[in-house]
């Protein structure tokens, strides 16, 4: 079949490249294949030839859309638009787009295939949305697991619950006080089987939420339950499992005294991958445990929900049984998953469409607050409550005064003017006599080659793996991209470069105080995507002759012990038990890491960050990346940029489409 368009002429990939931005060649043969299944000879001839080429785009674009994150293309989203156009700088055009039909035209079109959900096709076009069938499928059991724990009752006795509360945050024993956000997320999240604990950095999810567990477990005591509560915390990555691991470890610590040390022992520090709980069959992307192998979990923490994609979601709720307790924590104004779906910012809405009327009773008796001043609280923007969802809005890292948080704040609220003043004008920045923010807009060797040397040149000459680890926390370059002149790759080449004459041993590429991140998972290593470790010259012991052998070391965090035995030794034996170490050459995929992507530092936070940002339009760049990247930095940014790039950043906001709804 030979699509024609009086404007256009698809007979090729290339050809529609000229015209479409952001069309990759999986989209145009996905659309080739698609149409040539769906659309019979009957159909062909109901369609002219500008009917047939809007479905062959249509499909294109559905791919596009997919690969961008979104798991639907709703009809509204191309109904009328013209997609795939883009300029330069300059506002010169560079691709002339496609302009789609109207929304009734569009419709009309997809409803003569055979595409309806009970048509088992590769296509489902469900209230005016159109999805691949995968995801359709996905994000129907996510949402019908879910939907089923909010109109499940965990049951417990309202005098056992205000006990737990008094003993966990007795300032609150009084009405009429300032809401405590922390308080009110415990209470709302212990009477429900589903429930959600958002907010920014600094606001303490890691603090509310060890005190849910305390809370749970106090509870489950009173309520005499027989055994003791089983709990797994998990978070999508090693390094975010790791985090999770050591803040939940030292804020038991904090608790010493305060809560009684037999609840405090029940509560696991132990944290794991998301991949690790289910269970990774090799070369599969299903997971041992399903709806045919559940796990046996009472309570499922899930930290960084915000990296979580839409099909690991699913499969997670398709491994727990009904009644595990599911609690979600995550910051919803960060960067989204980076496969398909946004499932935190779908069910944790901003803002806060408040609680309905039975919740509000519940957590005034729970808490002991003033009905009125906790309404007051929020703003009712409809009839559909949300009481499964609690936000955290106190942020003790960023107080307001500081020039990260200003700017962090008017960044994901869209507002231009007021972050470019922010940037730019380093009075308002001032933190004490230090300024928070600066904005650099040279040549980018000429002002980042002094913060190289000031971080990275000291890593090599530190006496200890500890000294070496702490000093790489302090100070990390941020990109949009890995590729191109500003992106990782290159930056990272830059920086070895820069250290070339002294740093490379005669092991080539790899040299003593190297930082390295992980690219792939091993689990027989227990090393994963995004860990971060240091290559380290240490003394071995080999035919009686001594020499210095290169490897690599990752912090273990604080609650895993016995470090690796790899036949070397150290002066330092107290630092090198906190450390797993290993040959490099037994490593997994692993690059240089002074430089790394907004998505992957996600879960971090370092002294200093320098955001590097491309001088011209971006399809990457949003309100949300550049929220990620400033909310990484504790007391100073950088940001290398010019004001048109910000502009394209700040006014571009991440929006992907779905059909996920909760009731």
């Amino acid at each position: 079949m030979i699509l024609k368009n009086s404007l256009t002429l698809p007979c090729s990939f290339l050809e529609v490249q000229q015209h479409l931005s952001g069309i990759e060649a999986i989209d145009y043969f996905f659309a080739k294949e698609i149409i040539s299944a769906l659309v019979t000879p009957l159909i062909v001839e109901q369609l002219n030839d500008e009917q047939q080429t809007q479905l062959f785009y249509l499909f294109m674009v559905l791919s596009a859309h997919v690969r961008a994150g979104h798991s639907c293309l709703p009809v509204h989203a191309i109904a009328e638009q013209c997609w795939g156009s883009a300029r330069d700088e300059n506002g010169q055009a560079t691709h002339s787009g496609f302009y789609f039909s109207n929304f009734a035209s569009v419709q009309q079109l997809l409803s003569l295939l055979a595409i309806d959900v009970n048509d088992q096709a590769i296509l489902v076009f469900e209230h005016n949305k159109l999805y691949m069938r995968r995801y359709y499928l996905f994000e129907t059991e996510l949402a019908r697991s879910i939907n089923a724990r909010l109109t499940a009752v965990a049951p417990a006795l309202m005098r056992n619950i205000v006990d737990c509360m008094n003993v966990l945050f007795p300032q609150q024993a009084k009405l009429h006080q300032e809401i405590d956000w922390q308080q009110l997320a415990v209470a709302n999240a212990m009477n429900k089987n589903f429930s959600v604990i958002a907010g920014g950095p600094g606001t303490g999810k890691t603090y509310t939420v060890t005190k849910l567990l305390a809370a749970l477990i106090m509870l489950a005591k009173k309520e005499q339950h027989a055994d003791k509560l089983s709990i797994a915390l998990v978070a999508p990555t090693g390094k975010a499992a790791q985090r999770l691991t050591e803040s939940i470890t030292n804020t038991i610590a904090g608790f010493a005294g305060i809560i009684d040390e037999e609840v405090l022992a029940d509560i696991p520090t132990n944290a794991q991958t998301i991949h690790r709980l289910l269970g990774v069959i090799p070369n599969s992307p299903n997971f041992r445990h399903n709806q045919a192998n559940l796990l046996h979990y009472d309570v499922l923490l899930v930290d960084e929900v915000s990296m979580v994609d839409l099909p690991m979601m699913a499969r997670i709720f398709r491994a727990l049984k009904p009644t595990t307790k599911v609690i979600l924590l995550g910051d919803a104004d960060q960067l989204p998953s980076v496969a398909v779906g946004s499932v935190l910012a779908d069910i944790a809405p901003s803002p806060h469409r408040g609680y309905s009327k039975s919740n509000y009773q519940y957590l005034v008796q729970a808490c002991q607050v003033n009905e009125t001043q906790l309404i007051n609280s929020f703003t009712h923007v409809e009839e559909h409550r949300c009481d499964h969802l609690s936000f955290l809005i106190k942020s003790r890292r960023f107080d307001g005064q500081g020039g990260i948080g200003k700017l962090a704040s008017s960044v994901i609220q869209g507002n231009v003017e007021q972050s470019w003043l922010l940037l730019s004008q380093k009075k308002d920045n001032l933190v004490g006599n230090h300024s928070q923010l600066s904005l650099e807009k040279g040549e980018l060797k000429s002002w980042l080659t002094p913060l190289v040397k000031q971080y990275y040149q000291g890593i090599s000459a530190c006496n200890s793996l500890e000294q070496a680890f702490e000093l790489l926390a302090k100070f990390r370059v941020l990109c949009v991209t890995r590729q191109g002149e500003y992106g990782v790759i290159a930056i990272n080449q830059w920086i070895q470069a820069l250290f070339n004459s002294n740093a490379l041993s005669s092991s080539g590429k790899h040299y003593h105080g190297m930082p390295i991140m992980i690219s792939e998972n091993d689990y027989r290593l227990g090393l994963f995507n995004g860990d971060i470790g240091l290559l380290w010259s240490v003394k071995s012991t080999s035919d009686q002759h001594q020499c210095n052998q290169l490897m690599a070391f990752f912090e273990q965090g604080v609650s895993l012990k016995n470090a690796s035995k790899v036949g070397v030794q150290c002066q330092d034996k107290h630092a090198m038990a906190d450390y797993k170490s290993f040959l490099p050459s037994r490593l997994p995929k692993f690059e240089p890491v002074y430089a790394m992507t907004i998505h992957k530092t996600q879960g971090s936070e370092f002294d200093h960050v320098a955001m590097v940002l491309p001088k011209g339009d971006s399809p990457l760049l949003s309100r949300e990346l550049l929220y990620t990247a400033i909310t990484r930095a504790k007391e100073l940014l950088t940001v290398s940029t010019n004001q048109y790039a910000w502009q394209q950043g700040v006014t571009k906001a991440v929006k992907r489409y779905s059909g996920l709804k909760l009731i």
